[in-house]
């Protein structure tokens, strides 16, 4: 679980001190417009909140103005440089409420409105722009631990994902998890030198090798963005492992060379949606050695050398609503019922540098709709693969649903009823690429990595339970009630494999308490859960604690 310096400060002192507070009511509806769209947007008035507001009741305590005065408040110009409208822009409802989701997108900030308002002084054909921001602490140090199926990690770090109040993150990070240690720096600036363009540097020394990665990018920031630019490269040497029933069976040193350059245009946005083509060029080369123990040799994946053009074309229809109370405990969701199209083609040959000739494809999918007032459902397809001459290598395609039902409200807060399924089947799959299920990737109550193959299933039913307040200014509570089934096995169990046996269907039941801070950033939400394995071959009782940002 994640130790913040000064939120634990703030806890332990209001504690002390500080009754239960009521939930910090949600911001009040924009204004109605006495403008038209098409306006000139004049000024643009930007207010950015500090953690906690001394003018309301139980927030004027000396713990709570220490931790403001500590605390860098987000400059006004990083917030301005983020929004859709400029001075001088034509004002449109739509670049308003996108203005809002790129600012709430930020996990510095706990919420963001944005409204337009009459000019001042009156101007019919100009309009202003308020924008209110409200931050969460960012400077977080300390030790984390998790725990899934059977397996303890943890990590110890330092980082700010809103440096001096700039929007730019600075990470140190030790992590010892599952297949390595690593010891990470990360650096991320999102409004580049206050343009649109985007900067990630990273840099991993890991116990089997280690990651460099960089990244320049000038994205499409908006729907009505019309051109976009990018380049980025990574080098990485790892030992990967190979499992089968929980257990590492073969390893091999797996190293990559990556590099991409990419341009975009569009016509912007037009008749609710925008339409995007990309063309690049990639360079992919994956080497694959022996490494030690466990009989290695006898899986050792062929290199492969990928060098190839692009085109890609994708689709975004807009249907953003804003919901409370989802995924995410007492916080605004933005979420797009709209279709959402892309596809990639890429041809490698021997001429542009790839080892042979091969055809790339990579498409997705995803959609949303509203079965009823308070019900939503979610749909997303995708694919992937490689062809040469005429034969599939590593295809990979899946699908998943999630529905969400407001369902009865207790007297101490909201509830929602929430079903997934997901399924993804593969062919040919390149040795380390191994579909898993397991208790670190949806089965609760079983050890984690215990089924592979080259197809899988997943369903969850979760009741979930939110409670409406805020305790001691710092922290919100939800519960949940779940099971979980699934499955993953091979079509065709390939002679290599260890234990050749067949995979049947897994359930768990459980139960689980979320502890969501409503003053911190990135994962803040605590999960504890107890998951009991319904298979009679497993008896052990499944304990888990992991931090998230999602319920």
């Amino acid at each position: 679980m994640k130790s913040h310096l000064t939120a634990a400060l703030c806890l332990a002192l209001a504690l002390h001190s500080a009754p239960a507070s009521s939930q910090e009511p949600a911001p009040p509806p924009p204004a109605p417009l006495a403008v038209q769209e098409g306006a000139v947007v004049r000024e643009i008035h930007v207010v950015t909140q500090s953690i906690f507001d001394p003018g309301k009741p139980g927030e004027n305590r000396l713990i709570f103005r220490l931790a403001d005065r500590l605390h860098r408040t987000t400059r006004p110009e990083v917030i301005e440089r983020q929004l859709v409208l400029r001075r001088g822009d034509r004002f449109t409802q739509e670049a308003l409420e996108e203005s809002e989701r790129i600012l709430r997108a930020n996990a510095y900030l706990y919420d963001a409105t944005v409204r337009a308002v009459p000019a001042n002084p009156p101007d019919p054909g100009a309009v202003d722009i308020e924008v209110t921001t409200r931050d969460v602490w960012t400077l977080q140090g300390g030790i984390a631990f998790n725990r899934a199926g059977e397996r303890n990690t943890g990590s110890v770090h330092l980082e700010d994902t809103n440096f001096l109040g700039t929007g730019k993150e600075v990470t140190l990070l030790h992590i010892d998890d599952i297949d390595r240690t690593s010891d990470v720096f990360r650096f991320r600036d999102p409004s580049l030198l206050g343009s649109r363009g985007r900067l990630e540097l990273s840099y991993a020394d890991n116990s089997d090798g280690g990651r460099k990665r960089f990244e320049l990018d000038r994205p499409f920031y908006s729907l009505d963005a019309r051109w976009a630019l990018g380049v980025s490269g990574m080098q990485d040497e790892r030992v990967e492992p190979l499992y089968e029933f929980a257990r590492i069976v073969q390893r091999f040193r797996h190293e990559s060379d990556f590099a991409e350059i990419y341009t975009g245009l569009s016509p912007g946005l037009s008749g609710g949606g925008t339409h995007r083509w990309r063309a690049g060029f990639t360079f992919d080369h994956q080497r694959f050695d022996a490494e030690g123990g466990l009989d290695s040799t006898t899986v050792i994946p062929p290199d492969r050398k990928l060098s190839y053009p692009w085109i890609s074309y994708e689709s975004v229809r807009d249907g953003y609503i804003v919901e409370r109370g989802l995924d995410r405990l007492q916080r605004t969701q933005d979420l797009n019922l709209g279709r959402q199209f892309h596809m990639r083609l890429g041809w490698s040959t021997p001429e542009l540098g790839g080892d042979v000739t091969r055809l790339i494809f990579e498409t997705g999918l995803t959609a949303g709709w509203r079965p009823g007032p308070r019900q939503l459902l979610l749909a997303s397809a995708q694919g992937s693969t490689r062809t040469r001459s005429g034969q599939t290598e590593n295809l990979r395609a899946g699908g998943g649903l999630r529905y969400y039902a407001r369902n009865f409200r207790p007297s101490f807060g909201d509830s929602v009823f929430y079903a997934a399924a997901e399924a993804e089947f593969g062919r040919r799959l390149d040795p380390e690429d191994q579909i898993l299920l397991g208790g670190d990737n949806g089965l609760r109550g079983y050890p984690l990595r215990l089924q592979s193959g080259d197809r899988r299933f997943l369903v969850t039913l979760e009741q979930r339970f939110f409670s409406d307040r805020e305790y001691f200014h710092l922290v919100h509570f939800g519960a949940a009630v779940f099971f979980d089934a699934g499955r993953a096995w091979y079509d065709k169990i390939p002679e290599r494999y260890f234990f050749p046996t067949e995979r049947p269907i897994l359930k768990d039941i459980g139960l689980g308490l979320r502890i969501g801070s409503s003053r911190s950033s990135k994962a803040s939400m605590v999960h504890l859960d107890l998951a009991f394995p319904l298979d009679g071959d497993f008896n052990r009782v499944q304990w888990l604690v992991s931090s998230s940002d999602s319920f």
